[in-house]
């Protein structure tokens, strides 16, 4: 992760100097949730332009910029620094994953929820990528079998980097949307395989899995374009190519819940418990992102297909 050093400190809201009508008056959940919802046709930069240069936390004014109607009214902040992180997406250290989890977790707001949802696989994505794996931290929905995972290959899902990642540089979207237009959110993805496949690793370990895996996959891409994204690593960890950018086309969704659909049925057959938890329980950390993305849609339909 990032020398803390390196970003200034942040404040919970609401700021109590604010406003009667600052959005800054508002607590964190509130005024991510005035953020996400802000209608395309309405101008807000004025009100978005303080909280991006105010002292909430990171993910909040990153929001906010991403926002801004008027982007050349940012560059009036170039020399600021704390602003020039946020317009990179510089969004890695230890507290970030805390509090977006909290908030993934426990904001009132669905639209809270999804955006914090995808920053949050995002996050993982770059740590996974960027740390030895020792020190990599365990999404929350993993930790509860963490000394039994400890050395197995299958504790995070491999996301190869682009080469613009590749060159000191990070490609995030214009939001946090979970879709847009005709694209999902590819981190959001590679997580969701993550957490399904991980839960049948628990009872058919690597050798197993990984057969069960490119068996699946090599018998469906003919007719799911999309699994040429997706490759199966030594370690049973499906790993997810980032070539064409930080999201994929978005028939990726359906294309990924028919493999795991096939995937998981396979792995019934070999032990009753590889697929006894659901879907939705298995992924239940990115739930609204995903239903938002069509995934949990995409998966009935799949199991369906399959008499499940």
């Amino acid at each position: 992760m990032s020398d803390p050093s390196q970003r200034r400190p942040w404040n919970e809201g609401p700021d109590e100097d604010a406003q009667p009508d600052d959005w800054l008056g508002l607590d964190d959940d509130e005024l991510l949730h005035r953020i996400e919802t802000l209608s395309a046709e309405v101008d807000e930069d004025d009100r978005l332009l303080v909280v991006v240069t105010g002292d909430r936390h990171f993910f909040i004014r990153q929001e906010a910029a991403k926002r801004v109607k008027d982007r050349r009214r940012l560059y009036a902040f170039e020399d600021d620094r704390h602003v020039g992180q946020i317009l990179v997406r510089h969004l890695s250290r230890r507290e970030d994953l805390t509090y977006l989890e909290r908030i993934s977790m426990l904001s009132r707001h669905v639209e809270v929820r999804q955006a914090a949802q995808v920053q949050l696989a995002r996050v993982w994505r770059r740590v996974e990528r960027s740390q030895p794996r020792d020190t990599r931290p365990m999404p929350r929905a993993s930790r509860a079998a963490t000394s039994e995972r400890a050395a197995s290959p299958a504790a995070a899902p491999a996301m190869a980097a682009t080469p613009a990642a590749a060159a000191g540089r990070v490609d995030t979207p214009l939001t946090s949307a979970p879709l847009e237009g005709d694209e999902v959110d590819a981190s959001l993805l590679g997580w969701a395989a993550h957490f399904l496949v991980e839960q049948a690793w628990n009872h058919l370990g690597t050798n197993e899995t990984r057969e069960l895996l490119l068996q699946s996959h090599r018998n469906l891409a003919p007719a799911c374009p999309t699994l040429v994204l997706f490759t199966v690593g030594e370690d049973a960890r499906v790993i997810l190519e980032f070539e064409s950018g930080p999201r994929i086309p978005r028939v990726a969704v359906r294309d990924l819940a028919i493999w795991m659909a096939a995937f998981r049925r396979a792995a019934r057959r070999t032990a009753l418990e590889a697929g006894a938890v659901s879907v939705r329980a298995c992924t239940a950390l990115m739930a609204d992102a995903l239903r938002a993305a069509g995934f949990y849609a995409a998966s009935d339909e799949a199991e369906a297909a399959l008499g499940e």
